[in-house]
């Protein structure tokens, strides 16, 4: 192999030469890359398992609730069908947050495969729906909060618990309909679908609301011009 240190004397060395000198540029190039990354994720392995399995736990209910919406849209629960689109859109940020984490630490997310959702009929999804978000907030984000708080990964405590203040506000509006059944949902359901609320959430950390905030976003203390109004008109 040609030393890529000599001085080429001839067009046919200098071509060689500056193929091999890139070639090994480039090579260094991949190198560094790798080892900054070994070095971002080292002493984080706890961390990356616990925003891969949020990702994944995100990416479930994102679908469940697009599955709920389609169904509730489908028999004419159109305030539903909002309100679980509303959810969607948040989960979807809270997944995208994760993913940024992520990568920051060398790590990039795959396709995800989700099991499909057990769809019923509307009120037996807005109960499962329910109940999916009180574990969600019992149980799942308290052990992701501990195992990114044991490393002391900063980026990584904040988007989680991000999620948790989020499903918490998940939990109280699906509370608003589900404490009517199963004696009276259908009589809610219609009102729902009558005068129904706005939904907002914030694009940094997926807060959902129906009515921005006047200060600051509750969750991340941000701006409120950091909310968008979930569409309604192709629901009403």
């Amino acid at each position: 192999m040609a030393d890529p240190t000599s001085h080429p004397s001839t067009d046919l060395e200098r071509r060689r030469f500056l193929i091999t000198a890139g070639s090994i540029c480039s090579s260094g190039l991949v190198v560094l890359a790798l080892a900054r990354r070994s070095a971002a994720a080292q002493g984080y392995a706890g961390t990356i398992v616990a925003l891969k399995e949020g990702v994944a736990a995100e990416k479930s209910a994102y679908r469940r609730y697009v599955e709920f919406g389609q169904h509730a849209k489908r028999d004419g629960y159109k305030g539903l069908a909002y309100l679980y689109t509303a959810l969607a859109t948040s989960e979807l940020i809270h997944a995208q947050n994760y993913t940024r984490v992520l990568a920051t630490l060398g790590e990039q997310v795959g396709e995800i495969e989700t099991a499909a959702a057990p769809v019923g009929n509307a009120k037996d999804n807005l109960i499962y729906a329910a109940g999916r978000e009180l574990n969600s907030i019992e149980n799942t984000y308290p052990e992701l909060l501990k195992m990114a708080q044991s490393e002391g990964h900063t980026d990584a405590i904040t988007v989680v618990q991000y999620s948790w203040a989020s499903h918490k506000q998940h939990l109280d509006i699906i509370e608003k309909i589900r404490r009517w059944s199963p004696n009276f949902f259908e009589s809610v359901a219609k009102k729902i679908d009558e005068g129904t609320d706005r939904y907002f959430v914030c694009e940094i950390c997926g807060s959902t609301v129906t009515e921005v905030p006047g200060d600051v976003c509750p969750v991340c203390k941000e701006s409120p011009s950091t909310y968008r109004l979930i569409p309604y008109d192709r629901y009403f």
